[in-house]
């Protein structure tokens, strides 16, 4: 009875002292948490050890503070590779506890743990996290015979605990990821649009400037000059564009993106844009086997088309015609402006598939061209703000099919 209540009173004891493990950092709650098992099991030495896939190992992430665990680093025991065998490896693997109090005759083991750090008695459970088998908890002692069966019992309990001590430590550390990341992109956000804003401030001069030069080429007939004028005037837009889309976020963001909403009809919209984004390279194929009308802010859909319809020309290969299709899809809630655009470039990465609409991100299949990545965002924000959508359908190596959905007026 006493045994049992000693026992019972160490178990609450190692416990206290795990929930005390500081979850800002994994090595170090797991060295905390392998300082308490040693205490509780008056153990030489423990490891908690997380296997680590790049490396296919057994890594002792955490280890007690006792001079067992210098001479394990030194001997390189510290990190063993699965294809190396041992008890260590055996647990993981098995999923089974391993108990032993002779191991200078277990010739499974391996030889530096058998003579190097001359232990005889060990316990090795495996360490589960969030419900995966994730590593394993060796105790171990210099004495042969050390570990009574309550010990071992001891032990598996502890090792559940540890499990909850890695997921929370891991947890804190994504936590932590996630806000820096938060912070990093809340800066960035800030400083693009600050910029942004001044950069319009020096474009309308510039663009003045290239108009007269253009002027003066045409009355004087330099054509190479007029030609360059009309070059730079063209980068110029396109600057332009991309400022434009940089304050259309920062709108968005604050609530100030204004949607001017008037009856639209779809089609020669879509065809006016086509024609002037069209190239010899690129054809861009326009089907509407009916009228659609839209109640639409006419501006801001040219907008999402213009996006959708140059990144097809962009990722098309040369003499692959862009096909856009238009249609109606009903619905429950009303009937629905489809517009298909769909071209026969190497896809979207599936990587990418997911946050494809997400801010900053770009790249549509291995020849992407990258840019800032806000045109799509801001193509499905202003989807949404007209009670539509925006969607992709994508393999790689099979082209894209982009989805532009907007609630159609009845007939």
């Amino acid at each position: 009875m006493e045994r049992s209540e000693h026992s019972h009173g160490r178990l609450l004891d190692t416990l206290e002292r795990l929930l005390q493990s500081p979850a800002a950092d994994l090595q170090i709650a797991l060295t905390h948490a392998a300082d308490a098992v040693a205490a509780g099991l008056r153990a030489d030495k423990v490891d908690a050890f997380l296997y680590d896939p790049s490396r296919d190992s057994l890594v002792a992430v955490g280890t007690s503070n006792q001079p067992l665990s210098a001479l394990q680093r030194r001997l390189g025991l510290d990190v063993l590779p699965l294809t190396n065998g041992g008890r260590v490896v055996h647990v993981f693997k098995t999923g089974a506890t391993f108990v032993t109090g002779q191991l200078d005759r277990d010739m499974e083991e391996l030889r530096g743990v058998r003579e190097g750090m001359k232990i005889r008695s060990k316990v090795g459970v495996p360490l589960h996290v969030n419900g995966e088998r994730r590593g394993m908890v060796m105790v171990a002692s210099l004495q042969p015979e050390f570990f009574a069966p309550e010990d071992v019992r001891f032990a598996e309990i502890v090792v559940h605990w540890i499990g909850s001590v890695v997921h929370r430590a891991e947890l804190v550390a994504e936590i932590a990821r996630n806000a820096a990341e938060q912070g990093r992109r809340a800066a960035a956000e800030e400083l693009v649009t600050v910029l942004a804003h001044d950069l319009r401030n020096y474009l309308s001069p510039i663009e003045v400037r290239l108009n007269l030069l253009r002027r003066r080429g045409e009355r004087d007939k330099r054509e190479h000059d007029v030609r360059d004028a009309s070059l730079a005037l063209r980068a110029l837009e396109r600057l332009s564009g991309l400022v434009s889309e940089i304050l259309d976020v920062a709108r968005i963001d604050h609530g100030i993106f204004v949607v001017d909403r008037r009856p639209l009809v779809v089609a020669p919209l879509v065809e006016e844009i086509a024609a002037t984004l069209a190239t010899p390279e690129h054809a861009i194929e326009v089907a509407s086997p009916e009228e659609l009308v839209v109640m639409a802010d006419p501006q801001r859909v040219r907008q999402c088309i213009e996006n959708l319809l140059s990144n097809a020309v962009k990722h098309s290969p040369a003499g692959a015609p862009v096909a856009v299709q238009i249609g109606r899809k009903p619905a429950k809630d009303g009937d629905y402006a489809q517009v298909h655009v769909v071209d026969q470039g190497p896809g979207v990465s599936p990587d990418v598939l997911p946050r494809l609409f997400d801010r900053f991100v770009s790249g549509q299949g291995a020849g992407a061209n990258g840019g800032l990545g806000l045109g799509l965002y801001l193509a499905k924000r202003i989807a949404a703000l007209h009670g539509g959508d925006l969607t992709v359908e994508s393999e790689p190596g099979k082209g894209a099919r982009f989805t532009l959905m907007l609630p159609a007026l009845s007939e």
